[in-house]
């Protein structure tokens, strides 16, 4: 979820604290034990559960839940299954419902992920390229049923690399609506449905909350008229690095590279998703056929359930790589607060506080790190 704000309407820190205090009493429900440095080890926790509240102009008052299920798992020290549920609305009549399920499997050397998404829901189209104007957008409306599956696997290979393959199944209906831009792009209505592959060299001691290690991720998604309505290409490198300041303290880096080819949908291009790499901004806020995002972030464990982070994001967008060089980037300083929702296997949601292109703010909300 990403939210605009404006100068004159800035969330005060405090006012995000106890939202985030408030919340941790529902994800204390089922408590339970921890990681070295962080919370002593006690029982299982079984669920976390956390409301959703928000304001915008742009959707009013919205309110939903999320809530999260752990499995125990059939190893001794494995990873831990975990079912997500995300419901929530808005006083304009959108909904968002996502069910989303992790599993490990020989010992821990097959992850499992999937997703279940319907969303009824109001987006803003910014046009295409590198030089968006906050103020100038047309709303578009977006029906969009989603499924995608991501299994990644060690088998047969040393424990830091790996390979998977992934499955993308959606359909969506786009209008859009009378605004300030007049030139806008088909809507590609109907079925983006593809598969894919990926390989990667993979160090990191765990994923949700990272203490040190690499990633090196090479992918690649392949999306057919055969299997649905359009056929184009989406290639991604995922760079990211960690490493540990002290048991509480971690530093992060990332850099990601993006290429969308082909009949691409205008909401499949490559650029910002707004709640992992570069926040603060709708999806596609700089969107054109390639993007290259960094990231460098510092996050602090603080004190029961609550943590801190700050980041520093820079990105841009163009349509063929020599472009890609010459665009100016979009700057982005922020900081965050953390709120635990299992701390034995180091879950955190987050709500990110960004000042972009040092000249609008925004507010976004997830459940783990960004990278």
């Amino acid at each position: 979820m990403v939210y605009f704000l404006s100068l004159n309407a800035m969330f005060s820190w405090r006012r995000i604290w106890v939202v985030l205090v408030a919340c941790a009493a529902f994800a204390a429900a089922g408590e339970n034990g921890s990681v070295e440095g962080i919370a002593p080890e006690d029982d299982f926790q079984r669920y976390s559960v956390v409301p959703i509240l928000g304001y915008t102009e742009e959707t009013e008052f919205q309110i939903g839940v999320m809530a999260l299920l752990f499995l125990k798992s059939d190893e001794e020290a494995g990873k831990v299954p975990e079912i997500g549920l995300t419901a929530y609305g808005s006083t304009r009549g959108q909904l968002q419902l996502q069910l989303e399920p992790y599993y490990y499997m020989f010992h821990d050397q097959v992850s499992i992920w999937g997703l279940l998404k319907y969303q009824d829901w109001v987006a803003g189209y910014y046009g295409r390229g590198n030089d968006p104007d906050i103020d100038v957008f047309t709303n578009f409306n977006r029906k969009k049923f989603q499924y995608g599956t991501k299994v990644e696997s060690r088998v047969g290979l040393p424990s830091t690399l790996k390979y998977g393959i992934e499955v993308h199944a959606e359909y969506t209906e786009i209008d859009f609506e009378k605004g300030e831009i007049t030139d806008l792009p088909d809507e590609h209505s109907g079925w983006r449905n593809g598969v894919g592959y990926l390989f990667g060299f993979d160090s990191r001691d765990n994923i949700n909350w990272t203490r040190h290690g690499f990633l090196a991720q090479w992918q690649q998604m392949f999306y057919s008229d055969l299997l649905g309505d359009y056929t184009f290409d989406v290639e991604t490198l995922d760079l990211r690095g960690y490493t540990s300041l002290s048991k509480t303290t971690t530093t992060a880096v990332g850099f990601l590279w993006q290429r969308a080819d082909g009949d691409v949908p205008f909401d499949m291009l490559a650029g910002p998703d707004g709640i992992c790499r570069f926040r603060g901004v709708e999806s596609l806020y700089f969107g054109d056929n390639q993007v290259v995002i960094m990231q460098a972030e510092l996050r602090q464990y603080i004190w029961w359930r609550l943590g801190a982070h700050a980041f520093f994001e820079g990105g841009k967008s163009g349509r063929y790589f020599s472009e890609l060089v010459r665009n100016d980037w979009h700057r982005s300083l922020g900081a965050g607060a953390l709120l635990g929702l299992n701390l034995k296997q180091t879950l955190f949601a987050r709500a990110d506080f960004s000042w972009v292109d040092f000249d609008h703010l925004g507010l976004s909300f997830y459940v783990r790190q960004a990278f």
